[in-house]
This record gives structure tokens, sequence and C-alpha cells, in this order.
């Protein structure tokens, strides 16, 4: 699945004070004496020790836990992904061991690095004994790794423990065949004065301004500053802002597709001073969807433009939606391929999933060229898919206006996973090609909707989606039309024996329009110089009709 990009978490640690409990589980590769797991499912499945630094549901090899969840050497960790299908869901605690609370003078504060990557129906639960019950304190959970929480954590726990002469901290994990949670660093003693913020998340995302919200632990009424630019700025040479009341900020004057850093702190009052600066915590802009039209074509290669400009719904609320996938070697060639799948979390579950692509102007009587390519896995089940490809007006299964142009079932696994011999998922992989033709100009989206019965039910993945629009061959006869790129001035020569040219629009393969231009003769140049090299897709008009024709500049 992919990594976080929205919100990339880099934290400090914390000064401590009167430990009663510290545990870096370093000693060696099994649950420290006086810890215990308490498997309150019986399931079977329990907290281990690690020292990978490999963070589950992320490609191998990795370091991610070392480097974003702040974990080092050895680590606890519960691999829900690991264990996969149980007989019984899992509910397993890491329990510390028993520790006098009463001795902190201060404040209570519970403190831990981890990384808990959201997914699948997985819960983690942060909870505290008090004597007499277990407390939660913190809970982390999350449709898909886009909504996974890392890096240090600082709970004042004061109200619960500081009575407790026989207190303990645990980390609960609950799910079944979900990802997965790893903890280090833990550390119950005397707090600081002043509290860093935690618990950032993104809010309202846009292609010019991002929103972060974050919480604070700190009594009375604190505020907070920020400092922030351009990725990799260094403090003190960025904008700063100060004066915050409410635990939100909302950057502005952002550029699209664009990731930027910011730094924060907490200004506590009653001369509890400022507490420690909390980054780089890093963030990306949306993409541009209004930049994209037609010729379109989708190999999923930008996961923020996925993000950004894709809608995916859940239509029967099973937690099971198309997730973006970047974990598995289809074709065995050593890298990971990018796909959309939407994936039942066990065997014989019914899809009722929509994926629909932006919105692309549509013209009257105008035939549009939809291509999908597309397979199946048999990973819980025999895979036997079906799904409808439907043209909407809007991206949500109750759209007004809906025409179903394609439906296909019986989709089984064609080629063998990880194949290198020519055998694989991606070559032999299912294409269809379907035709649109819109009775009025206005938007429309494609929508792929997965609506396998329960018995049918497995992995089903989507490679690429193509939109064209039909091309006029009369207008465009090989004798009156010729185009040619020569790489060494880096110009795109048209040539029309008949009529002038009225203009022409390049896009990039994923379908971002690069140039537009007018152009009035029968010979004309576009300067290409200013873009990569790769592939581009001309969309080139005569006397009001247009033909696309790929362009490859190196």
């Amino acid at each position: 699945m992919k990594k976080i990009t929205l919100l990339l978490l880099i934290l400090t640690a914390s000064f401590s004070f009167g430990q009663v409990l510290s545990e870096d589980f370093d000693a060696g590769l099994t649950i420290p004496a006086g810890w215990t797991n308490n498997e309150l499912s019986l399931s079977g499945e329990v907290w281990i020790i690690e020292n990978t630094g490999e963070a589950i549901g992320y490609n191998d090899p990795n370091s991610i836990y070392y480097d974003d969840g702040l974990l080092t050497n050895n680590y606890a960790v519960f691999d829900s992904d690991g264990y996969g299908g149980g007989t019984s869901a899992e509910n397993t605690a890491l329990e510390s061991p028993v520790f006098d609370a009463t001795t902190i003078s201060g404040p209570v504060q519970l403190s831990f690095n981890h990384f808990f990557t959201a997914g699948y129906g997985g819960f983690g639960y942060v909870e505290v004994y008090d004597g007499t019950s277990w407390i939660e304190v913190a809970s982390y959970t999350g449709a898909s790794q886009t909504d996974s929480s890392f890096g240090l954590v600082e709970i004042d726990v004061t109200t619960e423990l500081a009575a407790a002469t026989n207190a303990q901290v645990r980390f609960r994990w609950v799910g079944d065949y979900s990802w997965g949670w790893a903890v280090d660093n833990v550390v119950v003693d005397e707090g600081p004065s002043c509290l860093v913020p935690t618990d950032f998340a993104a809010g309202a995302v846009t292609t010019t301004s991002f929103e972060v919200t974050w919480t604070d632990a700190n009594t009375g009424t604190p505020n907070w500053e920020i400092e922030w630019g351009a990725t990799g700025f260094t403090q003190g040479g960025g904008t700063s802002v100060t004066g915050l009341t409410t635990p939100a900020y909302t950057f502005p004057g952002l550029s699209p597709d664009t990731t930027y850093d910011f730094y924060i702190r907490t200004n506590c009052d009653g001369g509890f001073g400022d507490s420690e600066w909390v980054g780089p915590i890093a963030f990306t802009t949306a993409f541009d969807c209004s930049t994209l039209g037609v010729p379109y074509a989708e190999d999923w290669s930008n996961q923020n433009l996925y993000f950004s400009c894709y809608t995916n719904e859940d239509s029967n609320a099973d937690m099971l939606a198309w997730t973006f996938n970047t974990v598995n070697d289809l074709d065995g060639d050593g890298t990971e391929d990018t796909i959309v799948n939407i994936f039942p979390q066990a065997a014989n579950v019914a899809k009722d999933d929509w994926l629909f692509t932006p919105a692309f102007s549509g013209v009257n009587n105008t035939e549009y060229t939809i291509t999908v390519v597309y397979n199946s896995v048999d990973f819980n089940n025999v895979a036997n898919e079906s799904f409808d490809l439907v043209i909407t007006d809007a991206a949500s299964s109750t759209a007004t206006n809906q025409t179903v142009i394609g439906s296909y079932s019986g989709i089984t696994q064609s080629g063998v996973f990880g194949d290198t011999m020519g055998n694989d998922l991606i070559t032999q992989a299912y294409t269809s090609t379907e035709t649109y033709t819109p009775i009025a100009d206005g938007d429309f989206h494609v929508g792929i909707h997965a609506n396998t019965t329960a018995l049918n039910s497995d992995v089903f993945f989507i490679l690429s989606i193509e939109v064209t629009a039909a091309l006029s061959v009369d207008e465009f006869d090989s004798d009156n039309f010729k185009y040619a790129y020569n790489k060494t001035t880096e110009q795109l020569t048209l040539e029309s024996s008949n009529l002038p040219f009225d203009s022409i629009e390049l896009y990039s393969i994923l379908g971002q329009n690069v140039i537009t231009r007018e152009l009035s003769q029968t010979n004309e140049t576009v300067n290409m110089s200013s873009l990569t090299d790769g592939v581009y897709l001309a969309k080139i008009t005569i006397n009001g009709n247009s033909k696309t024709v790929k362009v490859l500049k190196q």
C-alpha cells in the first residue's frame, strides 16, 4: 500500500523526569521480563519483538519504522497481516509491569514512539490501569493507510494515574488479518511544564492551501507558533505565524502538487514557557484536476493525482473500498507494480464499490473511447469477478444520469502472479474497450462499479484507464497531414496540404495539459524544449475536427 504522503511526521524526543517505567525492548528478541501478552480473544496471535525497521504493509526493504515512527533498535510489534486470516478475531494486549505512579511529584506523562498502519479494520488502543480498571487514553484506526499514525506520542495521564500505586500501561491490538502496530521507547515519568502538540492530521486540502490540525494536552489557554516554507528549508528562514489560539492552521498561497515543511511549538501560559519545536512535518497540496482532459491515460504513476482527483465509494459500507496499491510485483521483474484494487478482507465477501475518474469535458455528438485493463487474483478464494463500466454526470453512485456502457463477468485470474516468462498478471491482463457519445455538452465521469457476488469474490484490480476522442479519418487522411519531431531543435513540425490548422493541445501521458496554442497556417512548428523527455499526446484540430497522435520527445 502507499506510504503516507499528505502528512509525514518527524518528531523529536522529550526530556524525562522521575521515571517509573522505561522500556526500549533492546534486551533481546523476546518479550521483556514483567511484560505480558494478554490474549483477550484467545486467537493465538501475540506481540513479538523485531529489529528490522521494515513497516508492515509497505514495500520491502524499507526503514519506515525507524525513519517515521522513530523506533530504535528492537521494538514490540503486532503483525496482523503476517498472521493472516485466523479462526477468530485478534484482541491481544501487550501489558507492562506494575509501577507506583504516586512517586511522581508533578504531572504524570506517558510517552512512546510508534507506527500504526491503518486499514482493513485494525484498531490500536492505549490504556492505563489505575488500580481498579483499564482506561483508554488514545486510540488509532482508519479506513486506509492514509489514516496511519506514527511518531512520538506524549499523553498527560495525571488524572488517571496520579493516585495509583499499582499502575500499568498496555497497548491493545484489535483486528483480523489487518495491518499492524509497532511500539517502542515506552516511558512513564514527570511530564514537562509545556507539552508539545501531537496527533497532527490533514484537514481541508486544495491546490493552493492545506489545513493542519493537532491536539494539545496542556492546561490553561496555550497558543501556538508555526514556521513553514519549501521542503528542506532551514528553520529561521521560513515564514513565521504566531499567536494561534485554536489548534488548526491553513497554509495559504501554495502551488498545486507541491510539498512543504513546517515546524510548530506550544506557548504555554502560567509561566510554563514554551514547548520544544516539533518538525519538520511535511505536507503536499492537491493535484490540480482541472488540468486533466481528453486524451487521458492513467497508469497510477502519480498517487497524489489519484488521491486528489479520484473518488471511491464503499456502497455496502463494509469498510472495504478501492485502494491505491504499490506492494506487489505482478510480473516478477523485481519492482513493485502500481495498481488500484478492491480487496475483500476474507473469502466470500460481496463487492458493491465504485471508483470514479476525474471529470472530463464532453462535447455533444463526439464519440469517446474508454479502455480499461484489469485482472483478478486468487487470494482467499478462486476469483470470478464482475463489474460494470458506467458513465455518470457526478462522481457518485446516486448520480442523476448514469449510462452503463459495458458489463463484464467471469473474470478469473489470467496469468501467474510473479511469473517471469511472459505469463504474468500484467501481460495476460484483460482489456475492454467501449464507446460513449454524449447528446449534449457537459462533464462526465467514468465509473467502475465492482459488483461481484459473495460466492465469487476475491481480489480485483485495474492496471490502467484511457479516455480518447474518436478520430476523424476523412479530415486527417495520410496524404494531407504530416507531423515530425526534431530532437536537435526540439521542435514539433506540422504540415497540412489542404486546410490550415486550427489549434494544438499537448498532453502528458497522465492527461495533463502542458501546451495549448492557436494555429492558423498549413505549416506550423511547436517548441517543446520546456518539456521533459517522454511520450506526449498531441490533439491537433483542422476545420473543427481533431485527431490525437503520440509524440516521443527524447
